[in-house]
C-alpha cells in the first residue's frame, strides 16, 4: 500500500524547484528582482503550460510592483542564467499587442495551442540537471 504524502498542497498545487538547481550558482546568485520574477512565472505553471508563462509590468503590480527597466533586467538575467527561455517575442503594433512568453528550463516545454510559440514542445527539459 502506497504511503500518503506528508504534505498536502491543496487545490492550488505547488511549484517544485529541484534542489540540484537551487544549489547551483545560477540560482543562488540571482538578484532579488530576478528571483521575484522567477516566482511569478513559477506561480503560473500548472504542469502543462510551460511556455505560456508571462511577467508583464502590469502583472508585477500585483506582486508589490517593479519598474519596467528592472523587470527587463530581471528577465534578461533569468535567461542568461538558463533558468527561463523565451518562447514568444512580445509585439506591439497597429493591430494590437501581445506579451512575451517564457518557459522554465527545468521542465519540458509544453504544446500551448493558440499561443503562437516560437519554440517547439520538448520531451525533456531544456536544462540538464545532473552533473554527468
Amino acid at each position: 500500500m502506497a504511503k500518503k504524502p506528508k504534505v498536502h498542497w491543496g487545490a492550488g498545487g505547488a511549484l517544485a524547484i529541484p534542489k540540484f538547481l537551487m544549489g547551483h550558482e545560477d540560482f543562488r546568485e540571482l538578484s532579488p528582482s530576478a528571483l521575484k520574477v522567477l516566482l511569478v512565472l513559477g506561480y503560473q505553471y500548472n504542469g502543462k503550460n510551460n511556455g505560456d508563462l508571462s511577467a508583464t509590468h502590469k502583472m508585477m503590480q500585483d506582486w508589490g510592483g517593479m519598474a519596467e527597466a528592472t523587470l527587463s533586467r530581471a528577465l534578461r538575467e533569468l535567461q542568461e542564467r538558463n533558468l527561463i527561455t523565451k518562447t514568444r517575442t512580445n509585439y506591439k503594433g497597429r493591430d494590437g499587442a501581445r506579451c512575451a512568453l517564457y518557459a522554465l528550463t527545468w521542465a519540458p516545454v509544453d504544446e500551448c495551442p493558440g499561443k503562437m510559440l516560437e519554440v517547439r514542445p520538448t520531451i525533456v527539459a531544456p536544462r540538464k540537471l545532473s552533473g554527468g
